[in-house]
């Protein structure tokens, strides 16, 4: 009996990591000599509610929020566990490109509002007990459209910025150059603050607040998560120059208040909303390789798998940097049989880095251009399922 598991992540703006783990065990199932495991995968970014809403079985409840972003008003899902007191926010249903059309992402013009106040709106209705009870809120943060450093949701969440005359500035990276000041409100405190004029206690003492990243890359510096993941979310090289001298002064500003003692350490994950949540509100960032490990491989026992089938929308170098299907690699490199990496497309300089126990699928080659692999990703993954299948039957 064969033993194989289906992990894949989500095809960002396309197919959930779930929709592609049944078509492809759609394909494998009818085989009597193969045992399938299904465990879709997310690394905080699209997708997110639904892989919790997969492992989490009937402890879930569901409810929906208004939101209003860049001029666009839509519905999020927002889920609880009942059972270990958490609800989780996929920060892509609210700030996240597959919300906005094309000509509506510009970095320079947009920030984590929309988020921040999505938080302020559960902290009330848990006040008021129009939710369930919750002791932890849980972010998966990735494919966002920001790049904001978390300024917007932090703002949204009562702390302003002012510019040299005392004047409140919407903190859009578009405005950070002018941004000379932070003033928190008399409820807020924060370790390294002591002054009397924030000793009051800050939103999250009854609820701690945690971020899952789906990258290590640092925010600013060489090979920066801003240069890397700015241009995807539309940014121009002008765009990111402006972005990353406005963070920067941020980050001066944030210095002389003691919030932090340098940049180098700080998280580029979701335009760096992880990195200001915790700079702010002390929230902790959970990488997806521990969350993978603590949440959706928990309890089960994956010590016997022969066949690994795993895969995202885009794998190249930054599928490294701690995304879920590079880490996931890692760990079943050299234990199992063979990998099969499926991938709307895959990058040559990335290829010469795998090990040689996977093998690769990209739907771009089944399709006379990428546009039209992006169309019919259905059509494309159901080829490369009997593919995959029919190198298993002449395994047996």
């Amino acid at each position: 009996m064969m033993k194989i598991l289906i992990a894949p992540n989500s095809f960002k703006e396309s197919l959930s990591s779930i929709k592609i783990a049944e078509i492809i065990a759609k394909e494998l199932s009818n085989e009597k000599n193969f045992q399938l495991s299904v465990l879709p995968l997310s690394d905080g970014g699209d997708g997110f509610l639904e892989v919790i809403k997969f492992i989490s079985g009937n402890e879930i409840i569901e409810q929906k929020f208004s939101i209003e972003f860049a001029g666009e008003k839509f519905i999020a899902p927002v889920i609880f566990n009942k059972s270990t007191k958490e609800v989780f926010i996929e920060s892509a249903e609210i700030i996240g490109l597959k919300k906005l059309p094309q000509q509506k992402r510009n970095p320079l013009k947009l920030n984590t509002f929309p988020l921040g106040r999505l938080i302020q709106d559960l902290l009330k209705s848990k006040n008021s007990y129009s939710v369930p009870f919750f002791e932890k809120i849980v972010i998966g943060v990735g494919g966002t459209s920001t790049i904001d450093f978390g300024l917007g949701a932090v703002n949204a969440l009562g702390i302003k910025f002012l510019d040299n005359y005392g004047r409140e500035v919407e903190p859009i990276p578009a405005n950070f150059s002018l941004i000379s000041e932070i003033i928190f409100p008399s409820s807020f405190s924060h370790p390294t603050i002591q002054s009397s004029n924030h000793s009051m206690t800050q939103p999250f003492t009854q609820s701690k607040m945690q971020c899952i990243v789906d990258v290590q890359t640092p925010l600013l510096g060489y090979n920066s998560a801003i240069d890397l993941y700015g241009p995807q979310k539309g940014a121009t090289k002008e765009d990111l120059d402006i972005i990353k001298k406005g963070i920067e002064i941020i980050i001066e500003l944030m210095i002389k208040k003691n919030l932090i003692s340098d940049f180098s350490s700080i998280n580029g994950a979701g335009g760096g909303l992880a990195a200001g949540l915790k700079i702010f509100f002390n929230a902790d960032i959970l990488s997806s390789r521990d969350f993978i490990i603590e949440n959706i491989f928990r309890e089960r026992n994956l010590s016997e798998v022969d066949y690994l089938i795993t895969g995202e929308g885009k794998f190249d170098i930054q599928s490294f940097e701690g995304k879920a299907t590079g880490e996931l690699i890692k760990k079943f490199s050299d234990k199992v049989k063979r990998i099969f990496l499926v991938s709307g497309k895959i990058e040559d300089d990335v290829k010469n880095l795998l090990p040689e126990d996977v093998q690769c699928f990209q739907l771009i080659d089944l399709f006379k251009d990428e546009k039209e692999s992006l169309l019919k990703p259905e059509f494309g993954l159901k080829i490369i399922s009997k593919q995959i299948k029919s190198y298993l039957k002449n395994e047996i």
